[in-house]
C-alpha cells in the first residue's frame, strides 16, 4: 500500500504543472459558486426576515376561512384563550398581540378611497413588526391614544390630508351594521411596500373594535419566536395545543407564498448559471485526467507486461485523482472560508437599479448580505467533487479496457 501511495505522489509531483492547473481551476470554481450561493443565500435571509417584521409575523393565529375570504364573520373572542398561557407553555415564542383587519372607505375633504384598516395594540404590535413605527411624517401610536390613526404615505397623498387633518371611515361592521366615524391623523407611515402605503389605515385596537361593531372580537392573534426559521414547527405544535378544528394557524410561509416563489425561482436561475461553472470544471478535469493517461500510455504497458492488472492501474489512476481532488477541495474551502468571513462583515451599497427593482417586490434593501452559513460551503464542495468524479468514469473505463499490445502500439 505504501508503494502504491508513493507512486502516486510521486507521479502528481512529476505531473506537478498538470496538477497546479487542475487544483487552481477547482478552487476558483468552489470559490466563486460559494461567494454567489453566500450573496443569494444573505440576500433571501434578508428579505425573508424584513418580510416577517415588516407586517405579517411570524405565526397568525385565525379563525378557520377568515384568512381566505378576509370577512369578519370569522372572528375570534379576545378571551377565547389565554394566549398568554401559550407563552408561558413554549418558550420559543417570544411574544403575541391582537389585531382586527377589515377593510372600509376613507373619505378626506378633497377625495375617497378604499382602505386596508389595521386595529393594533401599539406597545404589543411593537415587539413583533415594525409597520406602525415606520412613521415618516407625525408621531407614533401609543397605548393610550384613541381616536387617532396613521394613514400610508401614498394613500395619505391621494386623500390630501396632512398631520393633524381629520379623515372620515365608513364601513360595514359585524352582522352587516354599519360602521362610522371620524379621526385625527397623527402621522403618515412607509413601509416600503407600494401596495400597503397606498392601503393601509392603522388605528388603536380599540377604535377598530368599535368601528366594526366588534366589542369583544378579534380576527388575528400574532405571535413571534426566537427562531422564525422554525415558524412551521411552532405552528404545528400551536395546532396541536388549541386542538380544534375551528382555528387556523399559519407561518409566514403561508401567509406570504409569493415571496416563497419569488425566492424559488431566483435561487433556480442562479442554480442553472452556477451549472455552466461547474460543466466547464467538469471538462478541466476530464481532459487533465484523459491527458495523463495518454501520456502515460506506454508506461501502463510496460506495467501490464510485467504482470500488474489493468484494475490495480485505474485503481492508481483513482487514487491520484481522488488526491489531487482533495487537494483541490481543501485549497477551494479555505480560501472561500477566508473570502466569503470577509464579506459577510462587510455592509456593500445596492446599486440604485437593484434596489428599485427590489421595491418593485416591496422589500426596502439598501446593501448587500452575504451569508457565512455552512451551506454556503456544503454546496460547492458536493457539487464539485460530484463533477469531479464523473469526469472520471471514462478516463477509467479506457485505462481498463488498454491491453500491452494496444499500450505499446499507440506510444
Amino acid at each position: 500500500m505504501l508503494k502504491f501511495v508513493d507512486l502516486a505522489w510521486r507521479n502528481i509531483w512529476r505531473n506537478r504543472r498538470r496538477t497546479l492547473i487542475t487544483v487552481a481551476a477547482v478552487a476558483f470554481a468552489i470559490l466563486i459558486v460559494a461567494i454567489t450561493r453566500s450573496l443569494q443565500y444573505g440576500t433571501y435571509d434578508m428579505m425573508e426576515s424584513l418580510a416577517v417584521r415588516l407586517y405579517n409575523g411570524e405565526i397568525q393565529v385565525q379563525r378557520e376561512g377568515f384568512h381566505e375570504e378576509q370577512s369578519l364573520t370569522y372572528f375570534l373572542k379576545e378571551q377565547e384563550k389565554d394566549w398568554q398561557a401559550l407563552i408561558q407553555k413554549y418558550p420559543q415564542l417570544t411574544a403575541y398581540t391582537k389585531r382586527i383587519t377589515g377593510f372600509g372607505l376613507v373619505s378626506s375633504d378633497s377625495a375617497s378611497t378604499g382602505a386596508l384598516i389595521v386595529g393594533i395594540e401599539p406597545e404589543k404590535e411593537r415587539e413583533i413588526t415594525e409597520f406602525a413605527d415606520m412613521v415618516q411624517r407625525g408621531r407614533q401610536l401609543q397605548l393610550k391614544d384613541y381616536g387617532v390613526v396613521l394613514l400610508g404615505q401614498t394613500l395619505a397623498r391621494n386623500l390630501q390630508a396632512d398631520v393633524g387633518d381629520t379623515v372620515v371611515v365608513l364601513t360595514q361592521g359585524y352582522r352587516n351594521q354599519l360602521g362610522a366615524d371620524s379621526y385625527m391623523v397623527k402621522g403618515t407611515v412607509s413601509v416600503g411596500s407600494a401596495e400597503l402605503d397606498r392601503a393601509m389605515m392603522i388605528m388603536p385596537l380599540r377604535n377598530a373594535q368599535e368601528l366594526f361593531s366588534l366589542y369583544d372580537g378579534i380576527t388575528q392573534v400574532v405571535f413571534s419566536s426566537n427562531n422564525f426559521r422554525k415558524a412551521d414547527d411552532y405552528a404545528s405544535k400551536l395546532t396541536k395545543d388549541l386542538g380544534d378544528e375551528r382555528y387556523e394557524i399559519l407561518s409566514w410561509e403561508e401567509l406570504m407564498p409569493e415571496l416563497k416563489q419569488i425566492i424559488l425561482v431566483d435561487n433556480i436561475s442562479g442554480a442553472i448559471y452556477l451549472a455552466f461553472i461547474l460543466i466547464v470544471v467538469g471538462i478541466e478535469i476530464f481532459n487533465t485526467t484523459m491527458m495523463s493517461v495518454l501520456e502515460r500510455t506506454r508506461e501502463f504497458g510496460i506495467l501490464q507486461a510485467i504482470g500488474m492488472k489493468s484494475q490495480k492501474i485505474g485503481g492508481l489512476i483513482l487514487f491520484e485523482s481522488l488526491l489531487k481532488l482533495l487537494i483541490a477541495l481543501g485549497v477551494g474551502l479555505i480560501v472561500s472560508l477566508i473570502v466569503v468571513s470577509i464579506l459577510s462583515q462587510l455592509n456593500i451599497p445596492l446599486p440604485e437599479e437593484m434596489r428599485e427593482a427590489y421595491a418593485n417586490y416591496g422589500f426596502v434593501l439598501d446593501s448587500m448580505k452575504f451569508s457565512n452559513g455552512v451551506r454556503v460551503y456544503f454546496e460547492p464542495i458536493m457539487a464539485v467533487a460530484l463533477i469531479a468524479l464523473l469526469a472520471l468514469i471514462f478516463p477509467l473505463y479506457k485505462t481498463s479496457k488498454l491491453t500491452p499490445m494496444e499500450a505499446f502500439r499507440r506510444a
